[in-house]
């Protein structure tokens, strides 16, 4: 099964491919996707995933045969790779290796890897055209999507970045072979994610889903709740491509999860710290009279049923609050919060983080 799903942005349009693939068609399309005077290749490879992939070297070699001038940089793995230090690493090494303005990157990796290519695609001689190859199953579903990049400060995640989109993106589900257990899980939560502010259907295909669905790496199951939420988030990025508007609603559970997430000084998995987040808000809704105990326990209960931790209201302090001081959605001293009244529903709120504190107080360890 395969799907492609079109990120209608005018003359930026692109096409997210969902599916298994065989390196020559990840390949193919890859080349397709780019200008045809492209002039070389960069091809930017989470480093943990080029030692125990034996899918990495096949596609580039396939992208080599397609493409002039293939060369590859592996990164520190995972969320190392996202500081500004590491990009100067790679620009720097992009001008060494004589790219120029005709020239492209790919990124090859999870949601840090496509974040840092990305964001060193967008500012590299102000800008050349990226690719997506997303390894893991939270960037399939949320990071190689939209155009959002970025690198991490010691005060908080993604607070410095740029909106810079792909010209393709490749999901390729055999690629989760090699990821543990607990990170397919925790890519679930923005599939939940994505139910709860705007799919109905998905959220209750989650609540239907077999407990070890993350497990089910072939099954149907795995790729509709992923083309699900690659749906949801093409279509709110195509009403709002740079979040002057609707595009916020993504933030759902991430105020609290990114606040989390930095805390724990990146032990939570971001997946893990937005379920967190999620519960936090639902919690937060309910006491503010906006949404119901009845969803809290909803949202409860199917992260529980997908393995996700639910235990936000041992883990948020005081720690966690001055961190979401650093949110960059701060307007001023309040903070602009995504709550649910409904399952489709989306409500903008500013709250301050003593709002939260507050909120978070009166709802209780249980809403």
């Amino acid at each position: 099964m395969t799907s492609r799903i079109c990120v209608e942005l005018g003359p930026r349009s692109y096409d997210v491919h969902l599916g298994t693939f065989a390196p020559e068609e990840t390949a193919a399309a890859i080349a397709d996707a780019f200008d045809r005077e492209t002039t070389g290749l960069a091809v930017l490879v989470d480093g943990g995933l080029g030692a125990l992939s034996p899918r990495v070297a096949p596609l580039v070699e396939a992208l080599r045969r397609r493409l002039p001038r293939v060369e590859r940089l592996d990164l520190p793995a995972g969320e190392a790779s996202k500081t500004l230090s590491e990009i100067g690493r790679t620009v720097e090494w992009l001008a060494a290796q004589g790219f120029d303005r005709k020239a492209a990157v790919v990124g090859l990796g999870g949601g840090a890897t496509t974040d840092h290519a990305g964001f060193a695609a967008s500012i590299y001689l102000r800008g050349v055209d990226f690719a997506t190859v997303p390894t893991t199953l939270l960037a399939m579903v949320d990071a190689s999507v939209g155009g959002k990049t970025g690198v991490d400060l010691e005060a908080g995640k993604n607070l410095v970045g740029t909106f810079h989109q792909p010209r393709v993106v490749v999901a390729d589900l055999a690629f989760l072979d090699t990821l543990p257990a607990r990170e397919r899980r925790a890519g679930l939560a923005e599939v939940v994610k994505c139910g709860f502010i705007a799919d109905p259907e998905l959220l209750a295909a989650c609540e239907r889903a077999p407990e070890d669905v993350a497990g089910k790496l072939g099954s149907d199951w795995i790729h509709g709740l992923v083309a699900g939420a690659v749906r949801v988030k093409a279509d709110v990025v195509a009403s709002d491509e740079r979040e002057s508007g609707r595009r916020a609603i993504l933030n759902f559970g991430h105020t609290l999860g990114h606040a989390l997430e930095a805390e724990s000084r990146y032990a939570l998995l971001h997946g893990e710290a937005v379920a967190l987040g999620m519960m936090s808000a639902l919690r937060i809704g309910a006491a503010m009279g906006v949404g119901s105990p009845g969803l809290v326990e909803r949202g409860r209960a199917v992260l529980t049923r997908l393995g996700l931790p639910t235990d936000e209201a041992r883990r948020i302090d005081d720690a966690v609050l001055a961190r979401v001081k650093v949110d960059k959605k701060r307007r001023g001293a309040a903070i602009r919060f995504v709550l649910c009244p409904a399952v489709g529903q989306t409500q903008m709120v500013d709250l301050t983080p003593a709002d939260i504190a507050a909120h978070l107080r009166q709802a209780g360890p249980k809403a």
